[in-house]
């Protein structure tokens, strides 16, 4: 691994990535190493003031990338503007496009600059656990665009990635070091530490790890479509609670507008009505569903038809990750 190497660490704020950064500034030259970030328009404050800490302690310069949608959502306005079908879907449901719904989502779809409300508005809907197109579109394909821009500039190229086996299942078997192909290679420097060896290593390099872990036990999104009951009660009372309210609340109302049956909440994914979407009436369900009736569920235990909430699959912990390390 010398100098001529290009050692990418893939930087979400969290508590692994920031260990697995600690270990490439131990290891290498200052300036074979380049930290990413990819922003999703979607993180909380303290993430974004984590970076900017790690800057000034670290002496290092984070990069950071933001998707676009802009001609996605132009080919959407398209593709509204001209639908003409007929007929209805398996379930009874017009294919076509109403002229209200047509000209209420072609009056919103225009790009914000927010990475994440701009993909909902294109895709109509906020990701679910069925659906998670969020990690796919956010981060893993500009991730994996920047880095095949290097690749192909001939230059051999590193990922630092922050993945541990005991996290999941699903990466109980990662590889510590692995060829991807010509010139680019994996490297899991993490795969054999727990999560106490983790923030040792933050702790002895004299660093803080991220202060939401003193509240939330994952770093992410801002709300993340998985969180679960304890760590939505810790955001909504919170001081940034207010804001990320009204956030979602403003962005439930304009990816309703942007979308075909002018209903949209952002956890929709979720059981707490007692019933997926289709199971009751889309009114009772994206009633019990909007993000004032998701924070008056976190706030307390409640009950509903006999069933206690939070026994729902919402309780379980967060289970958002790429395989990239780039979201933790």
């Amino acid at each position: 691994m010398g100098d001529t190497t290009h050692h990418i660490i893939g930087l979400s704020g969290g508590k692994d990535s920031t260990a697995t950064l600690l270990l490439a500034r131990d290891r290498l030259p200052k300036n074979s190493i380049q930290p990413v970030f990819v922003d999703t328009g979607n993180e909380h404050p303290a993430t974004y003031a984590y970076l900017d800490y790690l800057e000034r302690q670290l002496s290092i310069q984070v990069t950071h990338l933001k998707p676009d949608f802009t001609a996605d959502m132009a080919d959407k306005r398209r593709y509204i503007a001209q639908d003409r079908r007929t007929g209805r879907d398996k379930r009874g449901v017009k294919l076509r496009w109403s002229n209200r719904r047509k000209r209420e989502a072609l009056a919103e779809l225009h790009p914000t600059g927010n990475p994440f409300l701009d993909l909902c508005l294109t895709k109509g809907m906020f990701p679910t656990n069925r659906r998670r197109f969020c990690t796919d579109f956010l981060k893993t394909r500009v991730f994996v665009g920047f880095v095949d821009d290097l690749v192909q500039s001939r230059k051999k190229v590193i990922i630092w990635q922050g993945i541990r086996r005991d996290e999941s299942d699903k990466r109980k078997n990662a590889k510590l070091f692995e060829r991807v192909g010509p010139g680019f290679y994996y490297f899991r420097p993490l795969i054999h530490w727990s999560e106490k060896d983790v923030f040792q290593c933050i702790a002895d390099h004299g660093l803080n790890p991220n202060p939401l872990y003193q509240s939330v036990g994952r770093v992410g999104c801002a709300p993340c479509i998985y969180s679960n009951k304890k760590d939505l009660r810790a955001l909504f009372q919170s001081e940034h609670g207010p804001a990320t309210l009204d956030k979602i609340r403003d962005w439930e109302q304009r990816v309703a507008r942007a979308s075909k049956t002018g209903k949209a909440v952002f956890f929709q994914g979720k059981q707490l009505a007692g019933a997926h979407l289709g199971e009751v009436h889309p009114l009772v369900f994206y009633q019990r569903h909007s993000i004032d009736a998701i924070q008056h569920w976190a706030s307390k235990p409640t009950r509903f038809v006999g069933e206690d909430w939070d026994n729902f699959e919402f309780e379980q912990e967060s289970v958002c990750s790429s395989e990239w390390g780039l979201c933790e």
